[in-house]
Protein backbone atom coordinates (compact mmCIF):
# COMPACT_ATOMS: atom_id res chain seq x y z
CA UNK A 1 0.00 0.00 0.00
CA UNK A 2 3.14 2.34 0.98
CA UNK A 3 4.47 1.74 -2.70
CA UNK A 4 0.80 2.69 -4.18
CA UNK A 5 0.79 5.79 -2.50
CA UNK A 6 4.13 6.97 -3.05
CA UNK A 7 3.69 6.24 -7.20
CA UNK A 8 0.22 8.25 -6.97
CA UNK A 9 2.13 11.20 -4.63
CA UNK A 10 4.44 10.99 -7.47
CA UNK A 11 2.15 11.54 -10.21
CA UNK A 12 0.14 14.01 -8.35
CA UNK A 13 3.22 16.29 -7.62
CA UNK A 14 4.59 15.91 -11.50
CA UNK A 15 0.65 16.82 -12.60
CA UNK A 16 0.51 20.21 -9.93
CA UNK A 17 4.00 21.56 -10.98
CA UNK A 18 3.33 20.60 -14.70
CA UNK A 19 -0.07 22.77 -14.70
CA UNK A 20 1.56 25.24 -12.79
CA UNK A 21 4.65 25.64 -15.43
CA UNK A 22 2.36 25.80 -18.45
CA UNK A 23 0.31 28.61 -16.74
CA UNK A 24 1.51 31.18 -14.01
CA UNK A 25 4.49 30.45 -14.91
CA UNK A 26 3.02 31.32 -19.20
CA UNK A 27 4.56 28.40 -20.44
CA UNK A 28 1.59 27.99 -22.48
CA UNK A 29 0.15 31.04 -23.26
CA UNK A 30 4.29 32.62 -24.09
CA UNK A 31 4.83 29.80 -26.27
CA UNK A 32 1.46 30.31 -28.71
CA UNK A 33 2.27 34.67 -28.37
CA UNK A 34 5.40 33.13 -30.25
CA UNK A 35 3.50 31.95 -33.16
CA UNK A 36 0.63 34.21 -33.21
CA UNK A 37 2.13 37.71 -31.62
CA UNK A 38 -1.79 37.96 -30.47
CA UNK A 39 -0.33 39.09 -26.70
CA UNK A 40 2.27 41.71 -27.54
CA UNK A 41 1.66 42.33 -31.34
CA UNK A 42 4.53 40.47 -32.52
CA UNK A 43 7.38 42.46 -30.77
CA UNK A 44 8.77 39.25 -29.13
CA UNK A 45 8.32 36.58 -30.79
CA UNK A 46 11.06 34.37 -30.50
CA UNK A 47 11.62 35.45 -27.15
CA UNK A 48 8.63 34.23 -26.21
CA UNK A 49 9.06 30.90 -27.89
CA UNK A 50 12.06 30.39 -26.14
CA UNK A 51 10.40 31.23 -22.87
CA UNK A 52 7.26 28.64 -23.91
CA UNK A 53 10.02 26.18 -24.71
CA UNK A 54 11.34 25.58 -21.88
CA UNK A 55 8.09 26.22 -19.10
CA UNK A 56 5.79 24.89 -21.86
CA UNK A 57 7.33 21.67 -23.95
CA UNK A 58 10.34 21.05 -21.86
CA UNK A 59 9.47 20.92 -18.26
CA UNK A 60 5.92 20.14 -18.12
CA UNK A 61 6.49 17.31 -20.54
CA UNK A 62 8.77 15.21 -18.89
CA UNK A 63 6.50 15.67 -15.80
CA UNK A 64 3.91 14.37 -17.47
CA UNK A 65 5.66 11.55 -19.25
CA UNK A 66 5.26 10.38 -15.31
CA UNK A 67 1.49 9.48 -15.43
CA UNK A 68 1.59 6.64 -17.03
CA UNK A 69 4.42 3.63 -16.41
CA UNK A 70 6.63 5.92 -14.22
CA UNK A 71 8.80 2.68 -13.82
CA UNK A 72 10.07 2.49 -17.43
CA UNK A 73 10.38 6.71 -17.67
CA UNK A 74 12.97 7.40 -15.18
CA UNK A 75 14.60 9.74 -18.23
CA UNK A 76 11.47 12.40 -17.26
CA UNK A 77 12.60 13.13 -13.78
CA UNK A 78 16.19 13.12 -14.97
CA UNK A 79 14.78 15.86 -17.63
CA UNK A 80 13.54 17.40 -15.24
CA UNK A 81 17.10 17.76 -13.44
CA UNK A 82 18.37 19.03 -16.53
CA UNK A 83 16.12 21.95 -16.81
CA UNK A 84 17.27 22.86 -13.52
CA UNK A 85 20.65 22.56 -13.93
CA UNK A 86 20.42 24.83 -18.02
CA UNK A 87 18.41 27.87 -15.59
CA UNK A 88 21.68 27.68 -13.37
CA UNK A 89 24.00 28.10 -16.06
CA UNK A 90 22.19 30.58 -18.04
CA UNK A 91 21.35 32.54 -15.01
CA UNK A 92 25.34 32.70 -14.14
CA UNK A 93 26.31 33.19 -17.41
CA UNK A 94 23.50 36.07 -18.00
CA UNK A 95 24.67 37.25 -14.57
CA UNK A 96 20.80 37.18 -13.40
CA UNK A 97 21.15 35.46 -9.86
CA UNK A 98 17.09 35.46 -10.03
CA UNK A 99 17.47 32.16 -12.84
CA UNK A 100 19.42 30.59 -9.63
CA UNK A 101 16.45 30.84 -7.50
CA UNK A 102 14.61 29.34 -9.83
CA UNK A 103 17.04 26.70 -11.06
CA UNK A 104 16.74 25.99 -6.79
CA UNK A 105 13.09 25.72 -7.43
CA UNK A 106 12.87 23.07 -10.31
CA UNK A 107 16.12 20.77 -8.47
CA UNK A 108 13.79 20.66 -5.85
CA UNK A 109 11.25 19.44 -7.89
CA UNK A 110 13.02 17.26 -9.12
CA UNK A 111 14.32 15.80 -5.90
CA UNK A 112 11.02 14.95 -4.35
CA UNK A 113 9.78 13.44 -7.49
CA UNK A 114 13.02 11.09 -7.01
CA UNK A 115 11.99 10.52 -4.09
CA UNK A 116 8.78 9.09 -4.99
CA UNK A 117 9.53 7.45 -8.18
CA UNK A 118 9.54 3.45 -8.41
CA UNK A 119 12.35 3.47 -10.10
CA UNK A 120 14.69 6.32 -8.28
CA UNK A 121 17.51 3.85 -7.82
CA UNK A 122 17.84 3.60 -11.75
CA UNK A 123 18.50 7.89 -11.69
CA UNK A 124 22.21 7.52 -12.56
CA UNK A 125 21.86 3.66 -14.19
CA UNK A 126 22.64 3.46 -18.12
CA UNK A 127 23.54 1.03 -20.57
CA UNK A 128 26.60 -0.12 -21.36
CA UNK A 129 26.99 1.16 -25.14
CA UNK A 130 25.64 4.37 -25.65
CA UNK A 131 23.29 5.69 -28.48
CA UNK A 132 25.59 6.31 -31.58
CA UNK A 133 22.74 8.72 -33.28
CA UNK A 134 22.14 10.73 -30.32
CA UNK A 135 25.94 11.27 -29.96
CA UNK A 136 26.36 12.14 -33.66
CA UNK A 137 23.41 14.67 -33.25
CA UNK A 138 24.78 16.37 -30.31
CA UNK A 139 28.05 16.75 -32.04
CA UNK A 140 26.40 18.65 -34.82
CA UNK A 141 24.88 20.68 -32.26
CA UNK A 142 27.11 21.83 -29.30
CA UNK A 143 28.93 24.44 -31.74
CA UNK A 144 25.90 26.38 -32.45
CA UNK A 145 24.29 25.90 -29.30
CA UNK A 146 27.46 26.82 -26.76
CA UNK A 147 27.69 30.35 -29.41
CA UNK A 148 24.22 30.72 -29.41
CA UNK A 149 24.18 30.44 -25.60
CA UNK A 150 26.72 32.68 -25.18
CA UNK A 151 25.45 35.38 -27.47
CA UNK A 152 22.52 35.70 -25.36
CA UNK A 153 23.56 35.27 -22.00
CA UNK A 154 25.38 38.33 -23.41
CA UNK A 155 22.80 40.14 -24.40
CA UNK A 156 21.49 39.62 -20.85
CA UNK A 157 24.52 41.38 -18.94
CA UNK A 158 24.50 43.98 -21.78
CA UNK A 159 20.39 44.51 -21.02
CA UNK A 160 19.74 44.58 -24.33
CA UNK A 161 16.58 45.51 -25.52
CA UNK A 162 13.28 44.89 -25.69
CA UNK A 163 12.88 45.48 -21.89
CA UNK A 164 9.67 43.92 -22.39
CA UNK A 165 10.55 40.00 -22.88
CA UNK A 166 9.85 39.57 -18.97
CA UNK A 167 7.74 36.45 -17.55
CA UNK A 168 7.18 36.84 -13.69
CA UNK A 169 10.21 39.22 -13.31
CA UNK A 170 12.61 37.19 -15.61
CA UNK A 171 13.41 38.52 -18.77
CA UNK A 172 13.74 36.21 -21.69
CA UNK A 173 17.50 36.83 -22.77
CA UNK A 174 18.90 34.00 -20.25
CA UNK A 175 16.27 31.46 -21.01
CA UNK A 176 17.15 31.50 -24.32
CA UNK A 177 20.50 31.03 -23.08
CA UNK A 178 19.28 27.55 -20.86
CA UNK A 179 16.95 26.72 -24.18
CA UNK A 180 20.43 26.51 -25.97
CA UNK A 181 22.37 24.86 -23.24
CA UNK A 182 19.11 22.60 -22.79
CA UNK A 183 18.59 20.87 -26.70
CA UNK A 184 22.23 19.75 -26.45
CA UNK A 185 22.20 18.32 -22.71
CA UNK A 186 19.14 17.28 -23.38
CA UNK A 187 20.43 14.84 -26.59
CA UNK A 188 23.32 13.64 -24.21
CA UNK A 189 20.80 12.16 -21.58
CA UNK A 190 18.84 10.63 -24.44
CA UNK A 191 22.81 9.19 -25.65
CA UNK A 192 23.00 7.50 -22.49
CA UNK A 193 19.55 5.31 -22.96
CA UNK A 194 18.32 5.53 -19.95
CA UNK A 195 15.05 4.04 -18.66
CA UNK A 196 12.69 6.56 -21.26
CA UNK A 197 15.84 7.64 -23.16
CA UNK A 198 13.24 9.10 -26.00
CA UNK A 199 11.67 11.88 -24.06
CA UNK A 200 14.92 14.07 -23.70
CA UNK A 201 15.43 13.28 -27.52
CA UNK A 202 11.54 14.54 -28.31
CA UNK A 203 11.72 17.36 -25.87
CA UNK A 204 14.93 18.55 -27.39
CA UNK A 205 13.51 18.32 -31.05
CA UNK A 206 10.60 20.18 -30.39
CA UNK A 207 12.48 22.89 -28.63
CA UNK A 208 14.89 23.25 -31.17
CA UNK A 209 11.97 23.01 -34.04
CA UNK A 210 9.91 25.66 -31.91
CA UNK A 211 12.53 27.99 -31.92
CA UNK A 212 13.17 27.61 -35.51
CA UNK A 213 9.83 27.74 -36.86
CA UNK A 214 9.63 31.17 -34.89
CA UNK A 215 12.75 32.54 -36.41
CA UNK A 216 11.61 32.07 -39.96
CA UNK A 217 7.66 33.85 -38.75
CA UNK A 218 9.54 36.89 -37.38
CA UNK A 219 11.88 39.34 -39.32
CA UNK A 220 15.61 38.45 -39.55
CA UNK A 221 16.82 41.63 -37.09
CA UNK A 222 14.70 39.69 -34.67
CA UNK A 223 15.50 39.85 -31.14
CA UNK A 224 16.91 36.27 -30.44
CA UNK A 225 16.98 35.32 -34.34
CA UNK A 226 20.30 33.97 -36.16
CA UNK A 227 18.39 34.76 -39.40
CA UNK A 228 16.86 32.57 -41.59
CA UNK A 229 19.36 30.17 -42.90
CA UNK A 230 20.28 29.31 -38.89
CA UNK A 231 16.76 28.72 -38.60
CA UNK A 232 16.37 26.33 -41.43
CA UNK A 233 19.35 24.31 -40.40
CA UNK A 234 17.92 24.21 -36.84
CA UNK A 235 14.48 22.94 -38.26
CA UNK A 236 16.16 20.21 -40.66
CA UNK A 237 18.40 19.19 -37.52
CA UNK A 238 14.94 18.91 -35.31
CA UNK A 239 13.16 16.69 -37.51
CA UNK A 240 16.19 14.16 -37.88
CA UNK A 241 16.66 13.72 -34.06
CA UNK A 242 12.60 13.05 -34.32
CA UNK A 243 12.94 10.36 -36.94
CA UNK A 244 15.64 8.94 -35.06
CA UNK A 245 13.69 8.64 -32.08
CA UNK A 246 11.04 6.37 -34.40
CA UNK A 247 13.66 4.00 -35.20
CA UNK A 248 13.09 0.34 -33.31
CA UNK A 249 15.71 -0.37 -30.82
CA UNK A 250 16.06 -3.94 -30.28
CA UNK A 251 18.46 -3.48 -27.15
CA UNK A 252 16.20 -0.84 -25.19
CA UNK A 253 16.81 -0.67 -21.31
CA UNK A 254 14.65 -3.39 -19.66
CA UNK A 255 12.84 -2.88 -16.09
CA UNK A 256 13.58 -5.42 -13.54
CA UNK A 257 11.05 -6.94 -11.55
CA UNK A 258 11.59 -5.33 -8.33
CA UNK A 259 11.09 -2.41 -10.22
CA UNK A 260 8.04 -3.32 -11.53
CA UNK A 261 6.65 -4.57 -8.03
CA UNK A 262 7.39 -1.25 -6.79
CA UNK A 263 5.31 0.32 -9.68
CA UNK A 264 2.57 -1.93 -9.59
Amino acid sequence: MERISRTTWLKTAALVVAFASLTINFGLIDLIDGFTGYVDHARNQILDVGWGAVFGVILPLGLLTQLRRPERRVAGIQQTAVVALALALAGAAGQKWWYLALAGGVAGVSAVLLALHPARQTFLARERRLEPMMLALAAVAAFPSLIYAWRMASAQRRDLPPADAVSNGLHHWTVMAALAFLVLLLVLLAAARTSGWRIPAISASIAAGAWAISCLLAPTSAAASEGHAWAWAALVWAVVTLAATARPRTRDQTVTPEVQLQAA
